[in-house]
């Protein structure tokens, strides 16, 4: 008999160009696939959502709570009001969708907010319940209030087993004092079709001018700001770069004013959002992925362009660090210095054997460590290992 799963998540794509929580609906959809029933309940984020619909065989729930278009997290002050009705009519929602769906287990994603309404759910069906850290939930803990804090270890502590995306955050979750043997850490995973887009990639010719892409939200954690100060640097030493900006948020307009006022606005493209099936395409012509985030789990984006060749340079953030060695397979930069960045934005430019060197690194380190049929393997091994474990209780 196939197992029924309940995904209970902060975000989950709800049109067709939706880029919020993308790999969570992958990986919701790739499970499908191996024979579990999923079933998922998330926020109405916005008026046009449906409250309920079928997607690629799976049942799909939004439950409002007033959302103003926005997600609790892009509120700059907590929206109290907001909040309880999302925990209420998230718990209603999910309890709902648990007993018709006939649930074997709840998988929460993001620890806060939902994982509030997993352990409670868990309290009342009886269900196991496991929790998948992403980064922006335990930097809420570390960063916010001391409640957040303690929120956010109730969860913990009441879940029969924890995911987190990487290494740093599960040693951050030890520091507070979660079990080591209750966290396993992985990725989520990457497509097979950007390791086929850095197959494709020939050596680029000298005389062809490169292309740098910056594919990362236009909000203020990702410091974009950063990159547009490093470009009058880079076109100085070499003139024909072309900078690509993938991506929308709340200071695009200010990041295309600061454009303008640096006069660079010829070598730069901003392109808005741009669907996730066209994100290969646009990496098999961009040459050097840059992030200059300043706070990360494992950036799915950075494997993605580490699968397809393009090379990365990145902020020196802890969680940058398990994937990048720095002069070998990318560059690691400071979170605050352009003048840095231009350097080594222009030492990619002008050493094409380390284009190619880094190129074949990369799309080792992705296909051993993240894919998704790895990610999608240790999913199935935890999900037996916890539904085994709440059989021989039960029997008990």
């Amino acid at each position: 008999m196939n197992k029924s799963i309940l995904f209970l998540t902060n975000t989950y794509p709800d049109f067709d160009t939706s880029y919020r929580g993308i790999f969570v609906k992958k990986m919701a959809t790739l499970l499908k696939e191996q024979g579990y029933e999923i079933t998922v309940v998330t926020p109405k984020v916005y008026r046009q959502s449906r409250y309920k619909e079928r997607q690629d065989g799976m049942e799909v729930y939004r439950f409002p709570f007033l959302s103003g278009n926005k997600l609790l997290i892009e509120y700059g002050k907590i929206p109290y009001g907001r909040m309880i009705l999302y925990y209420l009519m998230g718990f209603f929602f999910a309890l709902y969708a648990g007993f018709k769906n006939n649930c074997d287990l709840i998988h929460v994603h993001w620890a806060i907010p939902t994982g509030l309404i997993g352990v409670f759910l868990r309290l009342l069906i009886r269900r196991p319940l496991l929790v998948t850290v992403h980064g922006s939930d335990f930097r809420l803990a570390t960063e916010g209030s001391a409640l957040l804090r303690r929120l956010f270890l109730w969860v913990c502590t009441r879940a029969n087993h924890l995911t987190c995306v990487s290494g740093v955050l599960r040693g951050g979750m030890e520091r507070l004092g979660v079990p080591q043997q209750k966290i396993s850490t992985f990725p989520m995973g990457v497509d097979g079709k950007f390791l086929d887009v850095g197959r494709q990639r020939n050596d680029v010719p000298t005389e062809r001018p490169l292309t740098v892409i910056s594919n990362r939200n236009l909000l203020p954690l990702y410091n974009l700001s950063l990159l547009i100060h490093s470009i009058p640097g880079v076109l100085e030493k070499e003139p024909g770069t072309l900078f690509l900006i993938a991506g929308e948020g709340t200071q695009r307009s200010d990041l295309e004013k600061q454009v303008k006022e640096l006069k660079v606005e010829k070598s730069v493209r901003f392109l808005g959002r741009v669907a996730h099936e066209s994100m290969p395409e646009l990496l098999l012509n961009s040459d050097i992925y840059v992030s200059t985030s300043l706070s990360d789990g494992t950036s799915v984006s950075l494997l993605e362009a580490m699968a397809a060749g393009a090379f990365p340079i990145v902020t020196a953030i802890p969680s940058t660090l398990e994937w990048i060695k720095d002069g070998e397979n990318g560059f690691l930069v400071p979170a605050t210095e352009e003048r840095v960045l231009a350097e080594r934005i222009v030492r990619v430019i002008r050493d094409r054997t380390l284009l190619k060197k880094g190129r074949q690194a990369n799309m080792k380190i992705v296909q051993e460590r993240a894919l998704w049929p790895v990610t999608i393997g240790r999913v199935r091994e935890i999900y037996s290992k916890i539904l085994g474990s709440a059989m021989q209780n039960s029997v008990a």
